[in-house]
């Protein structure tokens, strides 16, 4: 047989037609959008609260608050765009669409947050920033050669603390888009 019934099959033509139509950018870049809103309100809300995240002696119950604080959101947001995208898909949806939705999300709020961690230290918080500086400079003690790599990298400071949150949040948005798509995929029935 040259065609195989499966292409050949309306609802297998529909759900193309679907996916072709409608792809997960929009909705990704609205749940990337509120998310990294979101994380530049969280950093003012702990600076009011006296609560420093990078500093070592920060409380093991306050330091897992602050983590649940970050990450459910950002899960959150994964989730919603994939379990949207499927619906804006008519309830179905491959595992590769809802990983692209997902891993989008990750992609775009990385991409977000580096920009708002650049401007919150280099406009909003100049304070912060010296504050980093200070704790490295804590951090490296007596050494001299680490004291001058602190003094060196401080007018960089910024745009490395905030291409180090672009690569985490890409990179843990990756496995949480994979374990996404695993659970949300829906295959349709008619294909």
């Amino acid at each position: 047989m040259l065609f195989s019934t499966k292409k050949t099959n309306p609802g297998f033509m529909e759900q193309q037609l679907k996916e072709i139509s409608v792809k997960p950018n929009k909705v990704a870049f609205q749940a990337a959008i509120v998310f990294s809103l979101y994380t530049l309100a969280l950093v003012f809300i702990f600076k009011l609260l006296h609560i420093d995240t990078q500093d070592d002696h920060i409380s093991v119950p306050t330091r897992i608050v602050s983590m649940i604080c970050t990450y459910v959101p950002f899960i959150l947001a994964i989730l919603y765009a994939q379990s949207r995208h499927r619906t804006e898909l008519g309830g179905y949806m491959s595992f590769g669409r809802g990983f692209s939705a997902g891993f989008k999300v990750a992609a775009y709020s990385g991409l977000f947050i580096a920009l708002l961690y650049i401007l919150y230290y280099k406009v909003l918080d100049r304070s912060a920033l010296d504050s980093a500086v200070e704790m490295a400079l804590e951090k490296a003690g007596d050494d001299q050669k680490a004291i001058q790599g602190v003094n060196m990298m401080k007018p960089y400071l910024a745009v490395f603390i905030g291409f180090g949150a672009a690569i985490t949040y890409t990179i843990f948005g990756l496995i949480l888009s994979l374990i996404g798509a695993a659970i949300l995929k829906k295959d349709n029935p008619a294909v």
